[in-house]
């Protein structure tokens, strides 16, 4: 690269403790940089006339309802330009945010400026330790052993060790195709619920539409215990919709083939919801 002595050291040089936060998710301690600090570490790095962001794409991919207030979901891509003395530097990343507040627009707002964020942490982070690159070296402890260990679940998370005890990367949301191969494995429910809604109305063999159904039975079931609270603006949740949508698929194949669809999953009769669940 093209950077001079002084930013290449600086590029080497891990963030300071203070500066790695924490936040639990389903039980694991997870660590990370705040967004301004990273953007705030680039300006000092390259100087802010020397780098610019730009959002490639930004997608919603879930809107409805959590906890009763608005809330969604969205996917951004960005670009890194970073100029030096001899060249422009170019680094992209994707990132997703989520949002919830009084209104729809409030919720809108911090899901898209989240997703950027989230984008530009990703990119910056492919330059160096500064960007929190070195935080993904470690598996994420769980809150219950740090706190068995008689340290704050902050302290632990920060300092990471090589203990086989160490908990488990949390389970991803794996969507299977008809003859049961992974389309994709998801960290976020919600691009799950895309990814087979889009599986679902690409799908035109009523045969195929029943196998990826029935392959991905395991994703809905854990669906509907792990997040109750995924729901439409109509407070009916995912797993319903995404069934509902088979059958209605399934029927109109059946339909168009002569072949007699079978009974309704649950006894639900089939309804029109393909404009419920956004495909990515």
């Amino acid at each position: 690269m093209a950077f001079t002595l002084k930013q290449r050291k600086s590029l080497e040089t891990a963030p300071p403790s203070d500066a790695i936060k924490t936040r639990e998710e389903n039980g694991t301690i997870l660590s990370y940089l705040e967004g301004w600090y990273v953007i705030q570490q680039a300006n000092h790095i390259f100087g802010p006339e020397h780098w610019d962001r730009v959002t490639l794409t930004a997608q919603i991919v879930w809107q409805g309802r959590y906890d009763g207030k608005p809330a969604c979901t969205y996917t951004a891509r960005v670009r890194l330009c970073i100029r030096t003395k001899d060249e422009t530097i170019v680094r992209e990343g994707s990132g997703v945010g989520h949002g919830l507040g009084a209104h729809l627009g409030e919720a809108h707002g911090q899901a898209l400026k989240a997703a950027e964020t989230d984008a530009t942490k990703r990119a910056l982070a492919t330059l160096g330790t500064p960007f929190g690159l070195t935080l993904y070296d470690s598996l994420p402890r769980t809150k219950a052993r740090s706190e068995a260990n008689g340290k704050p679940a902050s302290e632990s998370a920060a300092k990471p060790t090589n203990s086989h005890a160490q908990a488990r990367p949390v389970a991803p949301w794996i969507v299977r195709s008809a003859n049961g191969e992974a389309i994709g494995a998801y960290s976020s429910p919600v691009l799950g619920c895309s990814s087979l809604r889009r599986a679902i109305d690409q799908t035109t063999d009523p045969a195929v539409l029943e196998g990826l159904y029935a392959n991905n039975r395991r994703f809905l079931a854990r669906l509907s215990l792990q997040k109750p609270n995924l729901r439409d603006t109509g407070e009916r949740h995912y797993s319903e919709i995404l069934t509902a949508l088979y059958q209605t698929k399934l029927k109109r194949l059946s339909d168009a083939s002569g072949n007699r669809a079978p009974a309704p999953v649950n006894g639900n009769n089939p309804v029109r919801l393909s404009d419920r669940i956004p495909a990515d």
